[in-house]
């Protein structure tokens, strides 16, 4: 009985069990529960208010104050950034900024200014006010007070005629970059622009005091004087003039650069006279008094009669400079007539009327003798 047992359990065994090929098994299938998971994610909105100031480009006079405004409309309890240049200034009513005695911070309800007292040239450029994640900006120029010199510092110029003369001045302070203009004393103007102008050949005629003006908006331009001396060789104007055909005025107006020598003479020789002097910038006036120079009209004479001793060749105000030498002369005449009232003539070549010996003797011709 056991055995046909047996026999039944080996039989059944070999079906329940997978027949193996070699070395393959057959694969076997195995179920897995799956869990589906489900995340949700939740976004935050970060209020950002709308700006009621806009941007703006100040333009401050070196001294005034600098007011930045920042409103927006509605700041929702946020706080107020300022910057500049990358760097903080203040935040809501603290500030910032090393140079805190210059800066303030006035905040309302809904926004605030910044002020920037004495604003100096430092001072210049864009400013941020931030809010959250929003931003306005605004841009700072500084007008600094002009100012300018002549060149040469000295403010003289000195040329001889017919040489080029050069005017300039330097600007030595002064924001933004500045328009020159020049000018006469008088205030007429010259259509001269920049800082240096060349006058190719200098003439006596324009020599006087030149004006560079240098404008960047400053309430006043700054000005420099130059002075334009032409060196040139002296102009005499020489003019007589008689009361009552006793007395002879010989007036003498010299115009030179530089004034130097004014001397009278007498034919040829040096006179030791009291004259009336008008010195102005560039000229100089000779007024010599001849009293009792013979009989005239209070004699009632019909003819002016001079003394002896009076007549000759009269020099007045022989003027000697570096750059020449010049002269006027008249040649005193014996007598005149009452109605010719002629009693002198003009001369107008010295070398003709004077012995050489006493021209060289007064140094009228000291070019020969430095030669």
């Amino acid at each position: 009985m056991k055995m046909p047992i047996l026999i039944w359990v080996f039989m059944v065994f070999i079906h329940s069990v997978p027949f193996l090929e070699g070395c393959k098994s057959k694969p076997s299938t195995t179920t897995t529960p799956s869990t589906i998971t489900t995340t949700r994610s939740t976004t935050t909105t970060v209020y950002s208010p709308t700006f009621a100031s806009v941007p703006r480009k100040f333009v401050v006079n070196e001294g005034n104050n600098i007011p930045l405004p920042c409103y927006v409309d509605d700041l929702g309890g946020l706080q107020i950034i300022w910057e500049r240049a990358n760097k903080t200034l203040a935040v809501g009513d603290t500030v910032y900024e090393e140079d805190g005695n210059r800066v303030h911070v006035q905040n309302t309800e809904n926004g605030g200014t910044i002020f920037i007292r004495e604003a100096e040239e430092k001072d210049a450029g864009e400013y941020v006010c931030k809010v959250a994640a929003v931003e306005l900006k605004h841009t700072v120029q500084i007008i600094v007070r002009p100012e300018v010199e002549p060149d040469p510092k000295s403010g003289v110029v000195t040329v001889k005629e017919g040489e080029p003369a050069t005017l300039s001045c330097k600007v030595t302070r002064g924001n933004p970059e500045m328009a020159i203009n020049w000018e006469l004393e008088s205030g007429y103007p010259i259509f001269w622009f920049g800082l240096s102008n060349t006058i190719p050949e200098a003439r006596r005629w324009i020599s006087g005091v030149y004006r560079c003006t240098a404008d960047n908006g400053w309430p006043e331009p700054a000005t420099a004087e130059i002075r334009l001396d032409v060196q040139h060789a002296p102009i005499i104007q020489a003019t007589t003039l008689t009361q009552d055909w006793v007395k002879l005025v010989l007036k003498c107006i010299i115009t030179a650069s530089p004034l130097d020598t004014e001397e009278w003479y007498k034919d040829g020789q040096l006179m030791e006279v009291e004259e009336d002097v008008t010195t102005g910038e560039e000229q100089v006036t000779h007024r010599l008094n001849m009293n009792d120079m013979g009989r005239g009209s209070i004699n009632d004479n019909e003819t002016w009669v001079l003394e002896q001793d009076r007549l000759g060749l009269y020099e007045y105000c022989r003027a000697n400079i570096g750059m020449g030498e010049a002269y006027g002369a008249f040649e005193l005449i014996s007598s005149c007539e009452r109605r010719q009232a002629q009693c002198y003539k003009i001369v107008k070549d010295l070398e003709k009327m004077i012995p050489k010996q006493l021209l060289n003797n007064t140094d009228l011709n000291n070019d020969d003798e430095d030669s």
